[in-house]
């Protein structure tokens, strides 16, 4: 079989130089080229200029395909002759050398440890590189940008900062966890029902966006789920409405009940399937997760660390997570959820639902820089990660003020900065429920 990075190398150079490129008579062998030792001094020799297509390649994962190949572009001296490169101490792969005098060569990458690795280019008889380039090969570090719609009785405005984040982050997607009592608020108009409708839609179809569904006991709600409206346990006083009711108080069946109707409601009104879900105060207990494997459900984002929310402490819904949620961190990743445990996974997966931390909380109990650090605790600066790492944020929709903005605005420009897309390191963004291809 022919060496396949030598005819991809040639064909990135015929191109690029708009010509054919002149290869040697005969292509030696990968294997038989001299290996490339560690450069003799400790600067690289200014002569040669390289660069490489990506500095950081991405391991496959099972939703990021991952790096195959990197190709190395050397700017020789005109005299070089029987110019190669290698990663490590790997087998030399041979440069092809175009009309302009430039060199390439193609190296695979796919099999390369996680870690910090060098790409070395040698030529002629010496086995000494003359200059190296630093290559990170990663697992990705997935940012998740989750929205909790508590009601859809806010104007305009709000709706226009989520779509400024966007335009000011253009490799955002978000995970819309919607509101299915939209459809049975009785302060939703049929004008403004239509036009939110219209707007989420939008965002699924235009931007790509997940739409999952996210649950306030709200009594109109519930009762036209035909399950029995509580308002106790409430952690929150002086409101009857079921908005503050801890949704774990619901039964698996009750719980199940509210869900068939949020997916009959999505249907109805063409908002898909949803597959992904996080409960209202994150007040989700095991009960909730099994209503959820029930009912079709893949993932849920209820757990939380609890310390995030110490606004409320003296209220049941600091109390509540701070019992049921304790063990979850900045650095929790997905797990699927033990039957007997809501915090510690499982290998056997006695449930499908996969448990993906809202691990950078809300933007409503964190700062911009309090983010940052999130992130940086998940995917520390400059370092290639051993495994697919989660970083999830998010805000409500109804309070998204410009000062909520301004800290989403820190948090996703930190992101930004570190993209795979842009070859800054190892961030991608994702929608939440795309995350079970890669936790399964």
């Amino acid at each position: 079989m022919r060496d396949l990075s030598l005819t991809l190398a040639l064909g990135v150079l015929v191109g690029c130089s708009g010509g054919a490129a002149t290869p040697p008579t005969a292509l030696p062998d990968a294997g038989s080229l001299p290996p490339i030792t560690a450069p003799d001094a400790a600067v690289d020799d200014p002569a040669w200029q390289v660069t490489l297509s990506r500095t950081w390649a991405l391991k496959a994962d099972g939703l990021t395909a991952g790096d195959r190949e990197v190709t190395v572009r050397v700017a020789a001296p005109a005299d070089a002759a029987d110019v190669r490169a290698s990663v490590d101490d790997g087998p030399a792969r041979a440069a092809l050398r175009a009309p302009d005098g430039s060199w390439s060569a193609t190296l695979p990458v796919a099999d390369l440890a996680p870690g910090a690795h060098a790409v070395r280019v040698a030529a002629g008889a010496s086995p000494a590189a003359v200059a190296t380039r630093p290559l990170q090969v990663s697992f990705a570090a997935y940012v998740v940008v989750s929205t909790d719609w508590d009601d859809t009785r806010f104007t305009d405005s709000y709706l226009r900062r989520i779509e400024q984040l966007r335009e000011h982050h253009p490799g955002l997607v978000y995970s819309h966890f919607f509101a299915p009592y939209h459809y049975t608020d009785p302060e939703v108009n049929d004008a403004r029902e239509t036009q939110i409708e219209a707007w989420v839609k939008a965002q699924r179809d235009q931007h790509g966006d997940e739409l999952g569904v996210h649950i306030h006991g709200w009594c109109h709600f519930v009762t036209a789920a035909g399950v029995p409206c509580r308002v106790q346990p409430a952690y929150a006083p002086n409101d009857t409405s079921g908005y503050v009711t801890v949704l774990a108080a619901y039964t698996v069946d009750e719980m199940a009940a509210q869900l068939r109707y949020a997916v009959q409601l999505f249907a109805q009104h063409g908002l898909g399937r949803p597959t992904s879900f996080r409960a209202g105060g994150w007040t989700a207990d095991l009960g909730t997760l099994r209503a959820l494997d029930a009912t079709g459900f893949t993932v849920d984002s209820s757990a939380m660390r609890p310390d995030r929310i110490a606004s409320w402490r003296g209220y049941l819904l600091y109390d509540w997570n701070e019992a049921n949620w304790t063990g979850i961190t900045d650095t929790s990743q997905p797990y699927h959820p033990s039957d007997t445990d809501i915090t510690r996974g499982a290998p056997a997966r006695p449930m499908r639902v996969l448990e993906v931390p809202d691990n950078g909380i809300l933007v409503d109990y964190i700062t911009g820089p309090a983010m940052v650090a999130v992130y940086e605790a998940n995917a520390p600066e400059g370092r290639p990660l051993s495994r697919p790492t989660l970083f999830q944020v998010g805000f409500h929709p109804p309070n998204f003020s410009p000062t909520y903005q301004l800290r989403m605005e820190t948090a996703l420009s930190h992101v930004d900065a570190h993209l795979a897309s842009a070859d800054r390191g190892p961030a991608v963004y994702a929608r939440i429920s795309d995350l079970t291809r890669v936790w399964r």
